[in-house]
């Protein structure tokens, strides 16, 4: 720690810790924590959310990396750790697992990975550049979906599409969501916390699930590539969000079931319409009996395609 009597102005890499490097501020003297000691902080604190330090390191662009052997939820532990650290210091902490017994998707459904499949959380404390937070979704959707054509090459982009609002679909089966939690200091956004699944290479979790990779083919290799790949292409499509508009147009190209016409649950009743659009709020727009209803995300659940 190293204590500074009058204010400093950090540049390079460091500059974008700046305005998290006051810890105490005394009545002549302010202590600054240097970069090193931020991160020790942060993995100290990352350590024990995770019950354990990890067991691998690496460094992948701004994102830091860490992995552990297993735990229950990467979400739930990395908003724990968010609780109690200080303001910032966990932005870019990617965690990672082999095993996760109680992942949780939309709505509380649970959700495990094997091994042979991808189980990671993103931590983001900056200010995003959007007042929209569906945005974030957004571009989180499309950087999975890039990442995987990237490490996957015999996968065809026409085959890899999103469900509204979370799901990763491949020839029209799931392969993986995403979960995001965002929390909110007032009216202002803190942080979130970007749980990612994907079913790689183990068995799928329920019927109407399938993998990435074909049955009989290793993962361990594309699992590292596509870490790898979700992190870079994530920061790529974060500074995108400047032009959340751009984003959404982007987001329809990939829309599972765009103009088809499908089933959803609501309150208990059956809704019936063609799937005309996603709003810049994240809501779903159905054409029904000539009539456009919006739903929230969570507000209605997905029964399927209509025949053709």
């Amino acid at each position: 720690m190293v204590l500074q009597c009058a204010p400093e102005r950090f540049s390079g890499s460091s500059r974008r810790y700046a305005d998290r490097m006051v810890l105490a501020v005394l009545p002549t003297c302010a202590k600054i924590a240097t970069v090193e000691d931020l991160h020790t902080l942060a993995l100290s604190h990352l350590s024990k959310a995770m019950g354990t330090p990890p067991l691998t390191s690496r460094s992948e662009g701004r994102w830091t990396a860490l992995g552990w052997a297993e735990t229950d939820s990467t979400n739930s532990r990395a908003m724990r750790a968010l609780r109690t650290s200080p303001v910032g210091i966990l932005d870019h902490f990617a965690l990672h697992v082999d095993h996760q017994t109680a992942g949780r998707g939309q709505q509380q459904r649970s959700w495990a990975a094997s091994p042979q499949d991808l189980a990671m959380t993103l931590i983001l404390e900056h200010k995003l550049p959007t007042r929209t937070p569906f945005a974030l979704n957004i571009a989180v959707s499309l950087a999975v979906v890039q990442a995987i054509e990237t490490s996957i090459p015999a996968i065809q982009s026409k085959d890899l599409l999103i469900k509204w609002p979370n799901d990763i679909m491949l020839k029209g089966a799931k392969a993986g969501g995403i979960l995001i939690e965002n929390s909110w200091r007032g009216n202002s956004w803190s942080s979130a916390t970007i749980g990612i699944g994907l079913n790689l290479a183990g068995t799928p979790p329920f019927p109407n699930a399938t993998r990435l990779i074909p049955e009989g083919q290793s993962s361990p290799e594309v699992l590292h590539t596509l870490r790898q790949a979700i992190l870079n292409k994530t920061d790529d499509r974060l500074a995108e969000m400047v032009h959340p508009t751009s984003l959404l147009q982007q987001f329809h190209q990939r829309l599972f079931g765009w103009g088809q016409r499908q089933r959803w649950q609501l309150d208990g009743q059956e809704v019936r319409g063609s799937l005309e659009c996603i709003d810049i709020q994240g809501r779903l727009c159905v054409n029904s009996n000539g009539k456009q209803q919006c739903f929230a995300p969570g507000e209605v659940g997905w029964l399927g395609l209509e025949p053709l």
